[in-house]
């Protein structure tokens, strides 16, 4: 798992890291749902789809995540980031809206400061007592290949994505260096976003925000609690142990930070931008030349 580090004072981030538990993607996507499976082992952390194929009882859980409006977060923009790592988040939000990159990017490069801000964010949440109570009795079928790595040794963490954070926009905040014009052809920047769908606005004097859509909503972070199973992969315990379990590489890389708030796990001991890591093979997996 790599990350983008992202100042924990910023207003937003703190917002969605520390209040919610919630870790922030850097390219959002709408497969990201609760009972999406991730597992984690070594500070490295892979997507590997829905809960339910993995367990040897196939019927469906009867879980349906609450959904609210988090008037916090919309339209909250983040703190001002210069123009280089602007760019380099702007360019994981894009790839997860599918918009191209070449012509926006080129079209804000006379800025100096970029913010960003999600309106309409929504949050899917389920309730993490109901998910306890429709787990029990249910076991991970070792039978299945693509359960194969959570037996390996060492072992892997399962966590299940209890919440999400989702929204259809995302609007980008154009500025210049203080006391300084904003140096951008707004005409140009009109065409480029108009092409994509987009809207350009004014915002405060010497700002541009520019507002994208996808026709999904798209995650943009997600909390997510462990999951305990035994040998014959019988889930034990879905643990409220009031401590947040930051999964990361301390002294030794399978060592759990565990710092005090709620029972939320964070991969990252600080705030950024997740990078899903390639899909793990089983130790016996035979690779082909």
């Amino acid at each position: 798992m790599s990350s983008i580090g992202l100042c924990r004072e910023d207003p937003l981030v703190s917002l969605v890291h520390d209040l919610f538990g919630a870790n922030i993607v850097r390219v959002p996507d709408a497969r990201v749902r609760p009972l999406s499976v991730v597992v984690h082992r070594g500070g490295r952390s892979f997507f590997r789809g829905a809960l339910l194929p993995l367990l040897t009882d196939a019927r469906p859980l009867g879980l349906q995540p609450e959904e609210t409006e988090l008037v916090d977060i919309s339209g909250r923009r983040s703190r001002r980031v210069t123009l280089d790592l602007g760019l380099h988040i702007l360019r994981g939000f894009l790839k997860g809206f599918g918009l191209p990159t070449a012509e926006l990017t080129s079209g804000i490069e006379g800025a100096t400061h970029l913010q960003f801000a999600f309106p309409d964010v929504r949050r899917l949440a389920l309730d993490v007592n109901a998910l306890g109570w429709a787990l029990a009795g249910r076991r991970i079928d070792r039978g299945n290949p693509a359960a194969a790595i959570l037996f390996d040794e060492p072992t892997y963490a399962l966590l299940l994505i209890d919440s999400v954070l989702i929204s259809r926009h995302i609007t980008v905040v154009l500025s210049g260096a203080r006391g300084q014009r904003l140096n951008v052809d707004v005409t140009v920047l009109q065409q480029v976003i108009a092409e994509l769908g987009g809207q350009v606005g004014a915002a405060a004097e010497g700002e541009v925000e520019l507002t994208l859509e996808s026709p999904h909503a798209l995650t943009f972070a997600f909390s997510c609690v462990r999951l305990f199973f035994d040998a014959e992969g019988q889930i034990s315990s879905v643990p409220p142990d009031h401590s947040r379990r930051t999964l990361g590489i301390a002294d030794h890389p399978d060592e759990l930070i565990v710092r005090p708030s709620p029972d939320r796990i964070l991969l990252s001991a600080r705030p950024g931008l997740l990078v899903w890591d390639p899909c793990p093979a089983p130790q016996d997996a035979v690779v082909i030349p």
